[in-house]
């Protein structure tokens, strides 16, 4: 092994699995899974997830960690990756991580979290302050707390304004300490880095989307999705909202086409792609992009 951690990422649907398997079988390493949605158990088909015989061949972490219905978050995924990590270099091989989600893989170059507790008190009484007097009063009291300086976020996000006011009584310190002290913390992941960036032709990337949701519902999306409902009470915002889901979830109770359903789920991942390009181009340090066809 290297000492370097090998960040394999791209757009959905570009053909990163394949690429992985592929780049871990030459390179005597393990893969960790940087993605979302693959950390849910019974989610499958709709993430995509690697096949069995796949994961049999390479050993992949960071994927079935919790059941759909549960929370999970970076600040969890950052954890498990360190865990998975620390377990492939002692056995001497490489490390290949794989994915596209956004705070996921933002984390291993950068701090993405500040590591400050919520107490349940102060949770509630900013919730409370919201729930009584708005936006406003959520606006009046950060001012306050900032020595009457107004801070530099977006002042009409209620949730930006609520998270950064928590923050502040949490820790007893301004919005500028704040974020100074978050600036000044280390990545969580001190490796060197190799990152490449997968990329296709808008064209072939576009079909290879139609693609993959029809291969999707062949392989049983619908019969996946109904099973979550039918097992869960409540599942997770993150898996209900997930693209394949949230349409799947809609379709089953508006009984529209299959022909539409394909329509919607492709539409959505394309716009998603979008998303992700220019998160790539703002967000992440590429050292190498390779053109897939």
């Amino acid at each position: 092994m290297d000492g370097k951690l090998y960040i394999i990422t791209g757009c959905t649907a570009v053909g990163k699995t394949d690429y992985a398997i592929n780049f871990a079988i030459e390179n005597n390493a393990e893969i960790v899974s940087c993605d979302s949605l693959l950390v849910y158990k019974h989610m499958d088909i709709g993430t995509a997830k690697p096949k069995l015989v796949d994961r049999k061949g390479i050993k992949h972490h960071c994927m079935d960690l919790v059941e759909p219905s549960k929370k999970f978050d970076v600040s969890m995924f950052i954890k498990a990756a360190q865990k998975a990590i620390d377990s492939i270099v002692s056995s001497k091989k490489n490390v290949v991580v794989v994915g596209g989600s956004g705070f996921y893989l933002k984390s291993f170059y950068h701090p993405v979290v500040d590591g400050i507790k919520i107490p349940r008190n102060v949770s509630d009484l900013v919730n409370s302050i919201y729930a009584n007097s708005g936006l406003d009063g959520l606006v009046t009291m950060l001012i306050s707390a900032n020595n009457r300086i107004c801070p530099p976020i977006d002042m009409k996000n209620p949730r930006r304004v609520m998270s950064a006011l928590k923050r502040c009584l949490a820790c007893g310190k301004t919005f500028d300490e704040v974020q100074s002290n978050f600036a000044s913390l280390d990545s969580p992941f001190e490796y060197r880095k190799h990152t490449i960036l997968l990329e296709r032709d808008r064209e072939d990337l576009k079909l290879r989307i139609w693609e993959r949701t029809k291969k999707m519902l062949w392989e049983g999306l619908i019969d996946e999705v109904q099973f979550l409902l039918s097992n869960y009470d409540q599942l997770s915002d993150s898996a209900k909202n997930a693209i394949g889901y949230r349409e799947t979830i809609n379709w089953i109770r508006s009984s529209t086409t299959e022909d539409a359903l394909i329509d919607e789920i492709s539409q959505n991942t394309l716009k998603l792609v979008k998303k992700q390009k220019t998160w790539f181009k703002k967000q992440i340090p590429i050292d190498e992009k390779i053109i897939l066809r």
